[in-house]
C-alpha cells in the first residue's frame, strides 16, 4: 500500500515506474515484474507482467460469486449486506468473501455508525483490464487511492 501511496506523490501524468518482485511461497518462488502508472486524469494503475499471478488474479474475476461481491461493493459496507446481495449460498459466499480478504482485494476500512458497532470492508481494486496471449499475460488494475487504508498515526510508514 505505502509504494502505491509513494508512486501516487511522485509519479507525474503519463509517467510510469517498474518494480520487481519476489514472493517466496513455501513450494514456489514467484518472480514478478509490475509498473505503476499515472493516466493524464491522475487515475493510478497497476500493470502486472507475471503469467501465474495473472492467472491468479483472472481466477478471481472468473469465479462469478467473487465477481458479485466486487461488484456489489461500491462504498464500505458490512459483510452480511454485502453477501445477501450475491444470491449465493451463504456458506459459498462467507467462503469467497474470506477469500478475497486474504487476497487482499477487500480490505477492512472502519465500524458502521450506529448503535451495534459492525466491521465494514471496501475494495481497493475499482477497474481490472485484461489481455492474455500464449507468451504474455498483462493485466491491468485501477487503484481507487480513496480506498486506500491510511497508515495510522504513531505507526512508521516503513517498518
Amino acid at each position: 500500500m505505502d509504494t502505491i501511496r509513494n508512486a501516487n506523490d511522485h509519479l507525474e501524468p503519463g509517467q510510469r515506474t517498474m518494480l520487481a518482485c519476489e514472493n517466496k511461497f513455501p513450494r514456489l518462488t514467484i518472480k514478478s515484474a509490475l509498473a505503476i502508472s499515472k493516466d493524464h486524469d491522475y487515475t493510478l494503475w497497476i500493470e502486472l507482467y507475471e503469467h501465474n499471478l495473472a492467472e491468479k488474479i483472472i481466477d478471481i474475476y472468473s469465479d462469478p460469486v467473487k465477481r458479485k461481491i466486487l461488484l456489489h461493493i461500491d462504498k464500505p459496507i458490512a459483510k452480511d449486506e454485502l453477501l445477501q446481495k450475491c444470491e449465493a449460498s451463504l456458506s459459498s459466499a462467507y467462503r469467497k468473501f474470506n477469500e478475497l480478504l486474504q487476497d487482499g482485494f477487500i480490505l477492512p476500512v472502519g465500524f458502521t455508525k450506529t448503535e451495534k458497532r459492525v466491521r465494514v470492508f471496501d475494495k481497493i481494486i475499482s477497474k481490472a483490464e485484461f489481455s492474455v496471449s500464449t507468451k504474455i499475460s498483462q493485466i491491468r488494475l485501477q487503484v481507487n487511492l480513496s480506498r486506500l487504508p491510511k497508515p495510522r498515526l504513531g505507526e512508521p510508514v516503513y517498518p
